[in-house]
């Protein structure tokens, strides 16, 4: 009886240590094989392919393709404030791929020898000595302390508010802005040789006027009048000529 148990005893230890090894193995092939080599980044424009990769490898424990699709699979991964969105998928055992959501920029300012892009809560959410085509500038107001992820303020706040919106409305309905200029407390939509007063007051039915009414002024220039235009009263005049001093 007492050699049979110590046999017993034998072959239980041997398989356990079978058991252990078997299970080193296989944790050393997860970690090999799954060990991240790559990262494919789509959907960015103005942040940078490395921005997004770095923010995806934020701890020590992701060089493992499971363990960075876990974390975003929990909510538990991070993100950049630029991005409405970032998602992450295996494109291999070794290979990850993330898609990612920018939010969109509504137009910059120039700070000092580089161009700050804003999206349309004022948030900075690029920073550039590239100027991005297609985008309009704002003029005519002072800003405070510019900087990157950071909200930007003017003096003026209400006014301000208003070329926010003026932004907003510019993206909607797709015009070619070429800059928003703050005059004393108006606002004017540079757009070629037509430049439209919005007033201090900006809303999205002034804004959808300009459109079809660009398309019939032609190569005309002259300022658009649209600070006494409402939903409730049409007034809407054209100057020939007339550039906003």
């Amino acid at each position: 009886m007492g050699k049979k148990g110590t046999k017993r005893k034998s072959h239980r230890l041997y398989a356990f240590v079978v058991l252990l090894l078997a299970a080193a193995i296989l944790a050393l092939g997860v970690l090999i094989l799954f060990y991240v080599q790559e990262i494919e980044v789509d959907g960015n424009e103005y942040c940078t392919d490395q921005q997004i990769v770095d923010t995806v490898k934020n701890d020590k424990y992701s060089i493992n393709t499971l363990y960075i699709l876990a974390k975003y699979a929990v909510g538990k991964g991070e993100s950049l404030p630029c991005l409405d969105s970032i998602k992450v998928s295996l494109k291999a055992p070794w290979a990850l791929k993330v898609k990612v959501e920018e939010k969109p920029i509504v137009g910059y300012v120039e700070n000092e020898d580089h161009y700050a892009y804003f999206d349309q809560e004022g948030m900075v959410v690029s920073e550039s000595t590239a100027l991005i085509e297609g985008l309009p500038c704002i003029e005519g107001i002072s800003m405070k302390d510019i900087k990157l992820y950071g909200q930007l303020e003017s003096e003026d706040s209400k006014i301000f508010q208003e070329i926010l919106e003026a932004s907003q409305e510019v993206v909607k309905y797709e015009l070619n802005v070429d800059r928003i200029v703050c005059k004393g407390d108006e606002i004017y939509l540079y757009i070629g040789k037509v430049y439209v007063n919005l007033g201090n007051k900006v809303s999205s039915s002034q804004v959808a006027q300009v459109p079809p009414i660009l398309e019939k002024l032609g190569d005309q220039e002259g300022t658009l009048h649209l600070e006494n235009y409402s939903e409730s009263s049409g007034t809407i005049t054209f100057d020939i000529g007339e550039i906003p001093q």
